[in-house]
């Protein structure tokens, strides 16, 4: 995927992860503001994000950030190696992406104390590439976060034996996709 141009399609349906970054093509009705789709996240969800521009081809692609609402107004993530490995930041922090993509990650309400506290836990954890604790990237933090909720890895390890954020997508269920500017398309 070199560019990010999400655009809507027919209303109705579910939104095929397999090829969601491929095609690029979301049902209308779940095509959303990234701030209307962030807001709609639910609790313990994972949030894909993507950015275009210099800012996004520098890193593991244009979609190379994951994190996880943690609660209303809240995120839970590692963000990179200058910000201080994991923290809880405001879900403000995602309304300047140009992409964002909702997983529904297998999280049910009654897993939410655990995951909350596994967060809880982990939070000042250091930023490492590829780490599997105690120093954690993005993706492997909400893997470890899956884990203490008795769930399987949300982002892969590919056949590089590193962990892509955007390799969540094609193996989860997508619940909405926000873009900065919401246009009709085919």
């Amino acid at each position: 995927m070199a560019t990010l141009n999400f655009r809507a399609d027919a209303a109705g349906g579910e939104i095929d992860a397999a090829t969601l970054l491929p095609a690029q093509l979301v049902p209308a009705d779940r095509l959303l503001s990234v701030t209307e789709a962030v807001e709609r996240a639910p609790d313990g969800s994972v949030i894909v994000a993507c950015q275009a521009g210099p800012r996004g081809v520098l890193s593991w692609g244009l979609c190379s950030h994951v994190t996880r609402k943690l609660s209303a107004g809240f995120l839970t993530e590692s963000p990179n190696l200058f910000a201080g490995g994991v923290q809880t930041v405001p879900t403000s922090t995602l309304y300047r992406r140009t992409v964002v993509i909702v997983l529904d990650a297998g999280v049910k309400p009654e897993m939410l104390p655990a995951l909350r506290a596994e967060a809880m836990r982990l939070n000042h954890a250091p930023y490492g590439i590829g780490g599997l604790g105690p120093d954690y990237d993005c993706s492997t933090y909400q893997n470890a976060l899956q884990h203490a909720v008795g769930l399987p890895d949300v982002v892969p390890r590919n056949a590089w034996g590193i962990y892509l954020p955007q390799d969540a997508v094609a193996g989860g269920r997508v619940l909405w996709v926000g873009v900065q500017k919401v246009e009709g398309g085919s």
